[in-house]
């Protein structure tokens, strides 16, 4: 999994889970790092709830003492949490 095509995915499941079509359009490449709030309009049950769908597609546990606001509202944040934790997965080489 590249992170470019994983951040895209990100972006793309927090656009379809908005209400409002203004909140509906994916950010442009290179334009940083927007809160899921301030670029989804997510309150913290949205955030929540986006977890939970992130958790099921990508086969991922977000632990509670990794809920902080870095993970839990930024897509970079979570696009680095759901690598590191697909790379633990990995079997060690010899």
């Amino acid at each position: 999994m590249d992170r470019a095509g994983l951040i895209r995915e990100l972006h793309e499941i927090a656009a379809g889970m908005t209400k409002s079509d203004q909140h509906r359009q994916l950010p442009e490449e290179g334009t940083g790092d927007a809160s899921l709030v301030d670029q989804y309009g997510f309150s913290s049950l949205d955030a929540l709830e986006y977890l939970l769908i992130l958790e099921e597609k990508f086969d991922v546990v977000f632990e509670d003492e990794d809920l902080t606001e870095e993970t839990l509202f930024s897509i970079e944040g979570l696009a680095t949490y759901i690598l590191d934790q697909k790379v633990g997965e990995s079997p060690s080489l010899p």
